[in-house]
């Protein structure tokens, strides 16, 4: 198949890490594929793995000169890559790509991808670019399915769940050995570490994985929350006073970004995902998992469609520290339930969630809309 994928952002998000992830996959299947985006780190991060890229056309602004320039850029790729499929993952790309390509390359299919947590809009105009201009939506999760099908009045066969994958040979439980993180923040050979891999930021909820390291400070068991992640409307000078009030101060470890990650979360004990909100994707779950580490994570957004309650970790109801704290204190307290869940969490990402399933998958979503598709 030839495949282009329009991304219209510079910066590194979750559904960044979706197009670029699927697109590399999709190479690796055999297949040609063009990655239309914006500089950025999207850019970088497509170019280091060699995924070819045209950064020509700008979308996220309201100039409409730019929009002419981009509309007739976007003419002539279409023109010349001759795409089977056609799949943006940003809004302002997505109307316009498909308005574009039902004129110069009607043939060719085109499939929205939804991997943003915000819900589709359901007025006019945008009901009309998914019903006229869209053949077909790809989300990842359930939810957003019943989403697109209740408010954009979408039939349940024009929407594939295709969930995000995660590279099961960087994060991987092997690395724990002899660790040098545990090292570096001299953690005793029986401290348990709990992982929170999140940006500080008011949806991620961190104040509520404050209350119930505090709730349980009294626990016979020495345990440390590692929260690792980059300042965003909140700050670790913000995180580390929060631990001060609730006498915590000495069992939290502030990390900010890391570039050894992996070997980070192989170190950890236990993930713990305190988000109010957001998910759509939950890297941090996949990541967890696939390092072999139970996750107690909250009822938002695809936690629970990847962690299953009692089998690879807790589910929890949001901005509850006591249940948060609850769940935690099992695993705390049993290291045969940690080291049950942690290897289901790892099973299940291999099964469902490798990047080569990831790829094998979305390949299979485009192939079965390639012969006889409905543009009704």
């Amino acid at each position: 198949m030839r495949i282009i994928q329009i991304l219209n952002s510079p910066n590194w998000s979750g559904a960044s890490n979706y197009c670029i992830s699927v697109t590399k996959e999709l190479m690796n299947l055999g297949h040609e594929v063009l990655l239309l985006t914006e500089p950025g780190k999207p850019l970088y991060r497509a170019q280091q793995l060699g995924i070819p890229c045209d950064d020509t056309i700008r979308l996220n602004h309201r100039n409409p000169l730019l929009y002419v320039h981009a509309i007739k850029r976007m003419k002539a790729i279409f023109k010349s890559f001759k795409p089977d499929i056609i799949s943006s993952h940003i809004n302002e790309g997505a109307w316009m790509a498909g308005m574009i390509a039902k004129k110069v390359v009607p043939e060719a299919v085109v499939a929205r991808i939804r991997t943003d947590i915000d819900p589709p809009k359901g007025h006019f105009i945008n009901r009309y670019v998914h019903h006229v201009w869209t053949d077909h939506i790809v989300v990842g999760s359930m939810l957003h399915k019943k989403l697109c099908q209740q408010i954009l009045d979408y039939a349940p066969e024009k929407v594939s769940v295709v969930y995000g994958g995660v590279d099961t040979d960087l994060f991987n439980p092997s690395r724990a050995t002899d660790s040098e993180f545990r090292k570096e923040i001299s953690a005793e050979k029986h401290e348990l570490l709990i992982g929170l891999l999140a940006r500080l930021d008011p949806v991620k909820g961190h104040e509520y994985a404050i209350g119930a390291i505090a709730a349980l400070k009294e626990l016979p068991v020495k345990f440390r929350l590692v929260a690792a992640g980059y300042e965003n409307e909140r700050t670790f000078a913000w995180l580390k006073q929060l631990a001060a009030e609730n006498g915590v101060a000495d069992r939290l470890v502030c990390l900010g970004l890391r570039k050894d990650l992996p070997d980070v979360l192989a170190a950890l004990d236990i993930g713990l995902i305190t988000s109010v909100g957001s998910e759509a994707n939950s890297r941090a779950a996949l990541e967890f998992m696939a390092s072999g580490k139970p996750v107690v994570g909250t009822s938002v957004g695809v936690i629970p469609e990847i962690v299953h309650h009692e089998e690879q970790g807790f589910i929890v109801e949001p901005r509850n520290a006591t249940a948060t704290a609850a769940a935690l204190e099992k695993l705390i307290t049993s290291p045969l339930l940690r080291q049950r869940l942690g290897q289901s969490a790892r099973q299940s990402v291999e099964a469902n969630f490798s990047l080569p399933r990831f790829g094998r998958v979305m390949e299979s979503v485009y192939q079965k809309l390639l012969p006889g598709r409905n543009r009704s």
